[in-house]
């Protein structure tokens, strides 16, 4: 493998951009999944954590395309060079929040910021997998982002025991780290390309697909929304069916303390749901094979259900494990099966158009369970807004399986 390592650019490449995703996902864990236990134990009530989780994605989903505009319309600027600034800023927001002692606006911020730009590197390190291609170099995106899942895993139990025994800082300082070294991963990403001999036109942009029509025109959206009727009542659906399971993921800290647990416990949790998703992500391709994509659509908001009913009526921390076993036919076979289901109902353009509006609608009730997650949780009880939430998620999944059995393959 060494022999391998120093004569192949290819190898190279690839070990590099997975070591690239683990470390992303590893910032995920410490800024994203980590920070409810992390703004709990800093005094932040649940509403307004919720406020800060919304408020983030609102601001990330706006700051993606002006991002992406940017780079499309400069033909010096590209991928590499935005996942370079994008981790200077979360290194220094971090270290901001690695000084922050308690519940105050500063603790607030940091952690507002934090979120919202790990949230806007993800579709750009994604795209940095197509712009190393570009290069004539073969990759393998699904080894690497199962290392990303693998390597949140290891995150989760690491970060959620120190945070117990330690400190909550535990939570900034390794996402600090670990963003260090994803900013030395993607410099080291830089080196080899340039040893390729190909020069890629700057201005690549993950998004280029979306500003060659008028997708987001009034006029665009007008005509895709009729030509589509019925799969935007598969995406109210996906509002809908995805609902409870981001709730979770926002609120797992209180889930967690609710139960009896403490934050090794919420990290525990987080790392188990992680390695489930593994299986799936791995071998979709074979369960593609035989089955069809909408029929693992479907079966993916059945087991988001089951996922929050279990959730609703756990009263312990292994019941909540158990909960987590469903993660494996739930958002691990729903975002691979999404982004196939799209591609064949629609044409090349409109699938682009088809795989924003996925991505817009999980913005969406993202934004939504933030907000009603923490204010119900804020005003009532954790237990009334699970409820609520699985009450959202069955009709989610009424409404999308009759979207979905409706749409026509094109």
């Amino acid at each position: 493998m060494i022999e391998k390592f120093k004569e192949s650019l290819e190898f190279r490449c690839n070990v590099g951009y997975i070591v690239a995703q683990g470390l992303y996902w590893m910032i995920v864990c410490c800024c994203i999944s980590m920070g409810n236990a992390y703004l709990s134990n800093k005094g932040f009530p649940p509403v307004s954590i919720g406020f800060l989780f919304a408020f983030a994605y609102f601001f990330a989903a706006f700051i993606q395309q002006i991002i992406s505009t940017q780079v499309d319309n400069s033909p010096r600027i590209n991928v590499i060079d935005v996942l370079f600034v994008l981790g200077i800023i979360l290194g220094v927001d971090l270290l901001v929040g690695i000084g922050s002692r308690e519940s105050n606006f500063i603790t607030g911020l940091s952690f507002l910021v934090g979120v919202m730009v790990a949230t806007v590197m993800q579709p750009f390190l994604n795209s940095l997998n197509f712009y190393i291609q570009d290069h004539g170099i073969k990759m393998n995106f699904g080894v690497a982002r199962a290392s990303g899942s693998f390597c949140f895993f290891m995150m989760s139990l690491l970060a959620g025991t120190l945070m117990k025994h330690l400190s909550p800082n535990v939570a900034p300082c390794f996402g600090f780290i670990c963003t260090g070294l994803f900013i030395f991963a993607i410099l080291w990403i830089t080196f080899q390309l340039k040893k390729s001999g190909v020069n890629v036109d700057g201005g690549f942009d993950p998004f280029e697909a979306r500003h060659t029509d008028d997708t987001f025109s009034i006029k665009g959206i007008k005509t895709f929304v009729s030509e589509n009727k019925m799969f935007f009542v598969f995406l109210l659906g996906v509002v809908c069916f995805i609902f409870g399971h981001l709730l979770i993921n926002t609120f797992i800290y209180e889930i967690t303390t609710y139960a009896g647990g403490d934050e090794a416990d919420n990290g525990g949790l987080l790392a188990f749901a992680a390695i489930l998703e593994l299986p799936a992500m791995i071998f979709f391709n074979k369960l593609k094979d035989r089955f069809r994509t909408r029929d693992l659509l479907a079966a993916s908001g059945v087991f988001f259900l089951i996922k929050i009913f279990f959730t609703a009526i756990a009263n312990t921390v292994g019941m909540l494990y158990f909960s987590m076993i469903f993660q494996a036919g739930a958002f691990a076979l729903f975002i691979p099966a999404s982004v196939h289901y799209v591609d064949e109902i629609m044409d090349a353009k409109n699938a682009v158009k088809g795989q924003a509006f996925v991505t817009i609608a999980i913005t969406v009730s993202n934004l939504i369970s933030s907000l009603l997650g923490g204010m119900i949780i804020g005003v009532i009880n954790i237990s009334v807004a699970l409820w609520f939430a699985t009450l959202i998620t069955l009709a989610g999944v009424i409404i999308s399986i009759c979207g979905l059995y409706r749409i026509k393959i094109k």
